[in-house]
């Protein structure tokens, strides 16, 4: 199996670095997007908003979405998967490990809240944010394997991640 997941690695690793060069600030901007403080800092906001508002239901999604970024963090500790061995990797700030991706999961569980969010009021518009929704997370995720902060298998991993956990916050069944 371990062979198999290096090969998928390998090979979609020399897919996207043949991206051209001129999508670098693109990735740039999305793998900014999925920053660990952003995404915390938007649920966490949303999590003030609902304790300000007294939401019940902000407060069970929200809490939902910051277990799954823990989740992603206790996981990084336990498995200890190292990171690609390159340049931009030393160049962290922080230095984790990298399985699962915390941007990728951070991304969907972010996004997917402020989409949950907005299709109570959005009505028409709703398919359209999804499809947004959808872009960016994948963008996201690309921007790390990219950059060369992971390996596609951890970003497939977070993506997982961050889906289960809104599937949990799907499955509270909550009217925002």
């Amino acid at each position: 199996m371990k062979r198999y997941l290096r090969k998928f690695d390998q090979e979609t690793i020399s897919w996207v670095t043949r991206l051209p060069d001129w999508i670098r600030p693109v990735m740039l901007i999305a793998t900014f997007i999925g920053q660990p403080p952003v995404t915390i800092g938007i649920i966490s906001a949303i999590l003030g908003y609902g304790f300000a508002i007294h939401n019940q239901s902000l407060l069970i999604v929200t809490s939902i979405g910051l277990a799954t970024i823990i989740v992603t963090s206790i996981l990084k500790l336990v498995l200890r998967r190292a990171r690609p061995d390159n340049d931009y990797v030393k160049s962290m700030l922080i230095q984790t490990f990298s399985f699962p991706s915390g941007h990728a999961a951070g991304t969907i569980i972010t996004l997917g809240l402020l989409t949950y969010m907005a299709s109570s009021f959005t009505g028409m518009w709703t398919p359209i944010i999804v499809v947004l929704t959808v872009v960016a997370c994948a963008a996201v995720g690309i921007s790390r394997v990219y950059l060369g902060a992971h390996y596609p298998s951890d970003v497939i991993g977070g993506w997982i991640e961050g889906g289960l956990g809104m599937v949990a916050i799907l499955a509270v069944g909550v009217q925002l």
